[in-house]
């Protein structure tokens, strides 16, 4: 399974934690629709600045501005510590492709100073913790998405209530989706009930989406319950979701 890289020019340092728009080649944008939620490597080329591989992110949107320049919206950005020099030569433009899973593997390990990713401490480095938990989370659920039931190869570690929110950097803080609903789940489109019921708002949700709901009505759940999410985590995105509502 392919993974994504984004070449850019970076003329200007990036925020860890934060969110940025780059460009990218107008024929990618259909295809990239598709893999919304996916993590990406940032990596700088032809820049002012360092270059190499600089952050990890996770692809949220893609669109045109203005002038009609198709940018990616690339967001949840982690900047490695230190810049990563290129394990294959980069490419003269500004764009996004695709990267072998293995050397995606290989580039993550090298910037966070690790001889393997399953080496890393669990400590508080996101970038190792979502990348350990995707993993963990993917070997757990058999990948099947938790939204839907459904086998997918584009699962994402999603997290339930932010750090920033007061989240615990722990598994139990994240549900394992594939890349649309796990948008929607950090929109707040859709929510999960007390008794792991999920509960979707039809109104910021296309109809396929809604039709993709587990049959059971439930979240599928690891049958271990210690493996379950968070219930605390799960009932502040409840709130959040409800609090939405009440403000449209």
């Amino acid at each position: 399974m392919s993974k994504l890289i984004l070449f850019t020019s970076l003329d200007s340092p990036l925020l860890d934690g934060g969110a940025e728009l780059f460009p990218c080649g107008a024929s990618d944008a259909l295809d990239l629709q598709a893999r919304l939620g996916e993590q990406v490597i940032v990596a700088a080329s032809n820049s002012t600045n360092a270059e190499g591989y600089v952050a990890l992110g996770v692809l949220n949107a893609v669109g045109r501005d203005d002038t009609g320049s198709t940018l990616a919206r690339v967001g949840d950005l982690r900047l490695f510590p230190e810049p990563l020099m290129f394990i294959e030569a980069p490419p003269g433009d500004e764009s996004i492709a695709d990267l072998s899973e293995q050397l995606f593997d290989q580039i993550i390990a090298r910037a966070l100073g690790q001889s393997e990713i399953d080496d890393a401490p669990a400590g508080d480095d996101f970038v190792v913790a979502i990348y350990q938990f995707t993993t963990q989370l993917a070997r757990q659920q058999h990948r099947r998405c938790s939204f839907s039931d459904v086998t997918t190869n584009n699962g994402v570690a999603c997290v339930i209530r932010p750090l920033k929110h007061g989240g615990k950097l722990h598994i139990s803080n994240f549900l394992y989706l594939d890349p649309e609903p796990g948008v929607l789940f950090e929109r707040f489109a859709w929510t999960v009930g007390p008794r792991f019921e999920i509960i979707v708002d039809t109104y910021a949700t296309s109809p396929n989406i809604a039709d993709t709901v587990n049959h059971t009505g439930l979240l599928a759940l690891h049958r271990a319950v210690s493996a379950w999410p968070d219930r605390e985590a799960l009932a502040w995105h409840r709130e959040q979701f409800f609090a939405r509502l009440g403000a449209t």
